[in-house]
């Protein structure tokens, strides 16, 4: 007769393993950041779509009300076209694009490293710090009373320090892994480098100048030059930074090539970090700034051209004999259109910096349409080729990508491209008829044309966002579980 084993007691039993409250595993902050920045990039695409909502039909998607509190008394809430558009920015920049570019930084830094990442809670509080400061700094845009003046500007002052916090760890963290390596960093580290450093010292004068307007009454005209000044500096040295030292890692990879030429890359890099900073003079337009300073700038902007070629040109070299990979949805699909996107917006930068060209479209849709094809174009499918290729080694798992993945990038390419196009031919009719003395209400019926195009193509972004979401669940619910070792190989393959 068979005997049951003695049922252990509770306090006989070995004490279970605690898991910590924060995780500490490697590639836990880049896997955290990138996640974070996919649902990120649906509330922009949503946030976007009720702006182009809100110009088509301003009567009827602008609300002024107050929300009675008991401490602080009524608290004013501004929902406007002014108010949604400065969420949209923000979503995108700091929520998604920010969010991917961190995850970016933290995924590739180690493998080309050769090192763990040095930090790896330091990594994951910086992305908690960071996120809270996005979400309450979005919320902020729409309360009057606290919110900031300036693009790229308006969180207000508790959430400013918060973000500032969060790049200040992510910096340290980068550095000290970088430290370690000992070893000539690849060009993708010089270009993560200067971006952390400039994005964090930029975003700083922009949070001073914001912060003392409200607190010293600061000149008005001096804050709106610093907070331009700031602004584009944050879309050259971060978006355009980020997307370019992404592009150099994930083409290499993905190819299974190494870079064609590892002088063209440092030379582009070279140009790059000292035309930036330049560029971004092109924002001070003040009769109070000398016209030769505001010319620099877009000499500068015009220049910018200089090493986005040379980028482009090193990349397309090294895709060479690969070409048929562009032919399916996937690491190298979504960075070929990522560099179609970068020669364009460089070229419609450097033409929207000749002066005849800026006194037809200053104040117009324009300029919001070269944004786009930057940010949604360019940066967004650098972030998604990153997305392919480090999704599967995050989550562990062994994807060979779907249907989804086919949506992601046909409807992320349309949305972008209908969305620019629309607001900058938009911008050119809104011009010409500013030139030709129109009446508001012709300008008005003409543009809601451009703007109900613009609005399906944020559509189609949103589309694009939700497939992205969809393949992150699909491939961590449905694909087989795989090992991947933290390469280190790159720098050797690529003669570094």
């Amino acid at each position: 007769m068979a005997v049951n084993p003695k049922k252990l007691r509770p306090y006989d039993q070995p004490p279970r393993r605690r898991r910590s409250l924060i995780p500490q595993a490697p590639d836990s902050a880049a896997l955290a950041f990138l996640v974070v920045a996919a649902l990120w990039l649906l509330v922009a695409a949503g946030l976007g779509a009720t702006w182009i909502g809100g110009l088509l039909f301003p009567a009827q998607l602008t609300f002024q009300f107050e929300i009675p509190l008991p401490i602080i008394g009524a608290l004013p809430i501004d929902i406007s076209p002014q108010t949604d558009g400065a969420a949209f920015a923000n979503a995108l920049v700091y929520g998604w694009l920010s969010n991917a570019a961190l995850g970016a930084i933290l995924f590739i830094t180690p493998r080309i490293s050769g090192v763990r990442l040095v930090g790896e809670r330091t990594a994951f509080l910086a992305m908690v710090a960071w996120n809270l400061a996005v979400a309450g700094g979005l919320s902020s845009v729409y309360l009057p009373s606290v919110a900031q003046v300036g693009r790229l500007a308006e969180f207000a002052i508790p959430f400013d320090g918060l973000m500032l916090l969060g790049l200040l760890m992510v910096n340290v963290v980068f550095w000290r892994t970088v430290m370690a390596a000992r070893r000539l960093p690849y060009v993708s580290i010089w270009f993560f480098g200067i971006a952390l450093l400039a994005v964090m010292g930029t975003y700083a004068l922009a949070a001073a100048a914001t912060a003392g307007a409200q607190l010293i009454s600061l000149d008005a005209t001096l804050v709106a030059l610093l907070v331009g000044f700031a602004g584009r500096a944050i879309e050259t040295y971060w978006v355009l930074g980020v997307a370019l030292g992404t592009l150099f890692y994930v083409v290499p990879r993905a190819t299974g090539n190494p870079l064609a030429s590892a002088a063209m890359a440092m030379l582009a890099w070279v140009l790059w970090a000292g035309l930036s900073g330049v560029s971004a003079l092109g924002a001070l337009v003040d009769t109070s700034i000398p016209f030769w300073v505001t010319m620099l700038g877009n000499v500068g902007t015009m220049l910018l051209v200089a090493p986005v070629f040379l980028s482009v040109a090193t990349l397309a070299l090294t895709i060479q004999r690969r070409w048929t990979l562009v032919l399916s949805a996937g690491s190298i699909a979504f960075a070929v259109i990522a560099m179609a996107f970068l020669l364009a917006t460089s070229l419609l930068e450097a033409i929207g910096s000749l002066r005849t060209v800026q006194g037809l479209v200053r104040g117009t849709e324009w300029p919001i349409g070269v944004w786009a094809f930057g940010s949604l174009g360019t940066a967004t499918f650098a972030a998604f080729a990153l997305f392919d290729h480090a999704a599967p080694r995050l989550l562990r798992r062994d994807w060979g990508g779907s249907v989804l993945t086919d949506a992601q990038l046909w409807a992320g390419f349309a949305g972008a491209a209908l969305t620019g196009l629309a607001l900058m031919a938009g911008g050119l009719a809104h011009g010409s008829l500013l030139h030709q003395a129109a009446q508001p209400d012709e300008i008005t019926n003409t543009l809601r044309w451009f703007l109900m195009v613009a609005g399906g193509g944020m559509s189609l972004v949103a589309l694009g966002s939700a497939a992205l979401l969809g393949t992150l669940f699909l491939m961590y619910t449905t694909a087989r579980k795989a090992s991947y070792a933290v390469a280190d190989a790159l720098a050797a393959a690529a003669g570094h």
